[in-house]
C-alpha cells in the first residue's frame, strides 16, 4: 500500500512524541512492504525538497518562512490551520505522490484544507491532543486550571488567545473577539466531517471528543506502539551518578503545562535521602526555567538540560521512578511507554489519560494532580516504604510494539480501502 502521512514538525528538527511516533510508524510500515511519504513543513528548506529518504521513508519537506514567528497575531493565528502555500505544495505532493492512503499526524501548523484536498482516497487522522476544538490544543486556561472545552460562543476563547498584556485590552470586546475561533471550530468541524477514521491513543480523549460532537463510531482508541528496541539497546553513556536514592526523574518540556513547578514544590518538602534529576531543555521557555530555577532548594534538584533522543534509555534505567506531574488532560504521553519498556514505575497527577496509563499500586502510583502536598506524601511513601518500587515493577506490563501496532494500523488501512472500492 502507499501511504502518505502528514504532520507539522518531524526529527531531528523536532523530537515530541508526534514526530517520534510518526517516524517510528513510518519506518515501520517500510519494513512490514509497505510504501510511506511523509509531508511536512520545514524551517531547513527554503524551496521544496523531496530528496531526502530516511529509513526508507520519502520525506517532502516544504518551507516553512523564518518569518512566521514574528508574524503579527492576527496572521499567526490564521497559519495555525489555513497556509495557502503549503496547500500549493500539497497539491504537487498529492499528483506527484498519488497514495492509495492519507494518515493525518496533525495538521496545526500546516493547513487543515488538506484534507479537502485529499479527496477521493481513505482518510485516517489520529487525535493527538484536542486541536480540532481547542485553538491551543491543550485544553488548560492562562490561570493554570484545566478548560471544559469552548462555550458560549467561545468568548471564553479570548482569555488564552489574549494572554500576553498587549492585548487584554481585547477581552473587553469579547463577543467580536471569539469570532475567528468560532469561525476555525466551524471550518475545522467541515474538514474533520470527511476523515474516514480517527484513531485516539487514550479513550479519555476519545471521550472528549464526543462530547464535542464528533461521532463516535467514527473514532477508534488505538494505543501508540513502542521501538522498544530504541529504549532497551541504548548504549550506558556517562550520566552524573545520582547524589542519592531513591533517585526521581523527569523527562520532557520544561512548560508550565507539565506541572514541573508542582514536582519541584513537592521535592523540597523531602528529606536529602532523595535526589530528583530534570531532563528538559531550558531555552524554549526561559522565564519559565528561571521560575523552576528559583523555586528549586533541596540540595539533589538536578537541571540536566535535554536529553539526546537516544540516549532515553539510558537515562530511564537511572531512574528509579519516573514523575509526570501534569496539570492538562495529557492524551498518552509516550514517556510514559518508554518508561514501562525500561521497567521503570510512574508517578502521575490523576488528570486526563494519565489514569489510564497509570495504574495505581500495580505498575506506578496516582497522586491528586496539581497539588505539591499530594505528590510530596506520594513520593515520601516510597521512601519509607523500600519494597514499594520493586513491587511496582513487578507490576508492569510492556505496552506494545510497533510491529504489534503496524499489524493493527494495516488492518485498519485495509478495511478502509475496502469500504471505498
Amino acid at each position: 500500500m502507499r501511504i502518505a502521512f502528514t504532520v507539522h514538525k518531524f526529527p531531528t528538527e523536532s523530537l515530541g512524541g508526534t514526530e517520534v511516533y510518526t517516524q517510528t510508524l513510518a519506518r515501520t510500515l517500510v519494513k512490514a512492504g509497505h510504501e510511506v511519504a511523509i509531508f511536512f513543513p520545514s524551517p531547513s528548506v527554503t524551496t521544496v525538497d523531496s530528496s531526502l529518504v530516511l529509513d526508507g521513508v520519502r520525506l517532502w519537506r516544504v518551507p516553512l518562512p523564518p518569518t512566521r514567528a514574528s508574524e503579527d497575531p492576527i496572521r499567526q493565528y490564521w497559519h495555525t490551520f489555513r497556509d495557502q502555500a503549503i496547500e500549493r505544495a500539497f497539491v504537487d505532493f498529492w499528483q506527484a505522490y498519488q497514495p492509495e492512503l492519507v494518515h493525518f499526524q496533525h495538521v496545526q501548523g500546516v493547513s487543515a484544507r488538506l484534507i479537502a484536498l485529499s479527496a477521493g482516497v481513505p482518510r485516517v487522522a489520529t487525535l493527538n491532543d484536542y486541536w480540532y476544538f481547542c485553538a491551543n490544543s491543550q485544553l488548560i486556561r492562562p490561570d493554570r486550571q484545566p478548560c471544559a472545552g469552548p462555550a458560549f460562543a467561545c468568548t471564553n476563547c479570548v482569555d488564552c488567545a489574549t494572554v500576553r498584556a498587549d492585548l487584554q485590552g481585547l477581552r473587553r470586546l469579547r463577543p467580536l473577539v471569539a469570532l475567528p475561533f468560532a469561525y476555525r471550530n466551524a471550518y475545522l468541524w467541515k474538514m474533520a466531517a470527511q476523515i474516514d477514521l480517527f484513531l485516539a491513543p487514550s479513550e479519555f480523549l476519545r471521550q472528549q471528543y464526543i462530547k464535542q460532537g464528533f461521532p463516535a463510531a467514527k473514532i477508534v482508541t488505538l494505543e501508540y506502539g513502542m521501538d522498544r528496541q530504541r529504549l532497551t539497546d541504548a548504549p550506558d553513556i556517562n550520566l552524573p551518578t545520582p547524589p542519592a536514592r531513591p533517585h526521581f526523574g523527569f523527562i520532557g518540556s520544561l512548560a508550565w503545562q507539565k506541572g514541573v513547578h508542582v514536582l519541584i514544590e513537592a521535592f523540597n518538602q523531602l528529606p536529602a535521602s532523595a535526589a530528583l534529576t530534570i531532563y528538559g531543555s531550558e531555552t524554549v521557555f526561559p522565564d519559565y526555567v528561571a521560575e523552576l530555577r528559583q523555586l528549586a532548594q533541596h540540595p539533589n534538584i538536578r537541571f540536566a538540560g535535554p536529553i539526546n533522543f537516544d540516549h532515553v534509555g539510558a537515562a530511564l534505567r537511572q531512574f528509579d521512578a519516573l514523575i509526570v506531574p501534569s496539570i492538562w488532560y495529557e492524551n498518552s504521553p509516550l514517556v510514559i511507554q518508554e518508561a514501562y519498556v525500561a521497567g521503570v514505575p510512574v508517578i502521575a497527577g490523576d488528570i486526563g489519560a494519565l489514569t489510564e496509563k497509570v495504574h495505581h499500586q500495580q505498575s506506578g502510583l496516582l497522586y491528586t494532580a496539581g497539588d505539591s502536598q499530594s505528590l510530596a506524601a506520594t513520593l515520601q511513601s516510597v521512601i519509607d516504604q523500600p519494597d514499594l518500587l520493586p513491587r511496582l515493577r513487578q507490576g508492569i506490563t510492556p505496552p506494545p510494539t510497533m510491529e504489534a501496532h503496524v499489524v493493527q494500523m494495516i488492518k485498519l488501512y485495509q478495511g478502509l480501502a475496502v469500504k471505498s472500492t
